[in-house]
């Protein structure tokens, strides 16, 4: 099974039998475009980037499969969560904001706040990293009509019912 993180430092790690490529140049994946690529920013710091690999790696072990986003790598995991890494300062942020203020005690159950899923927030080697319930995506299709979508369908405007 090829599992994939993103695509374009130059360090290999061989995880059980798994090749790990940090920040492949282009050469490397039109050579290899089944491998296995993290893209770490970078910009920064030395012993930021050593520790996000190293977490990197002991979550790839243990994946279901991984998907990149703009800001972080999320890990799904066996069970029923995810884990959400940086791999930048913009991800440092979002996981330290997103990590803070998803589980609010004001916002548990209110109609009143957007619902996230459930999270815990961890810092491990000083780098936030969040574990989140795993939910189902909904399509249109699910959610509409738009009675169905509870409190915040009041407030719309008018012109858009």
């Amino acid at each position: 099974m090829t599992r994939r993180l993103a695509t374009p430092l130059n360090t290999t790690w061989l995880i059980a039998m798994l090749e790990v490529t940090l920040n492949p140049s282009e050469i490397e994946v039109a050579v290899n475009p089944d491998g296995l690529y993290i893209w770490i920013s970078p910009y920064m710091d030395a012993e930021l980037r050593e520790i996000l690999k190293k977490l990197h790696v002991r979550y790839l072990k243990r994946a279901l499969t991984v998907f990149s986003g703009r800001n972080r790598n999320v890990f799904i995991m066996p069970g029923n969560y995810v884990v959400e890494l940086p791999t930048c300062l913009d991800g440092v942020a979002d996981n330290d904001w997103e990590g803070s203020v998803s589980n609010s005690i004001e916002s548990l159950d209110n109609p009143l706040y957007v619902q996230y899923p459930k999270t815990k927030l961890a810092y491990q080697d000083g780098v936030p990293v969040v574990f989140m319930e795993r939910i189902t995506p909904l399509n249109s299709g699910t959610i509409w009509p738009r009675a169905r979508l509870g409190y915040e369908c009041r407030l719309w405007p008018g012109w858009s019912k």
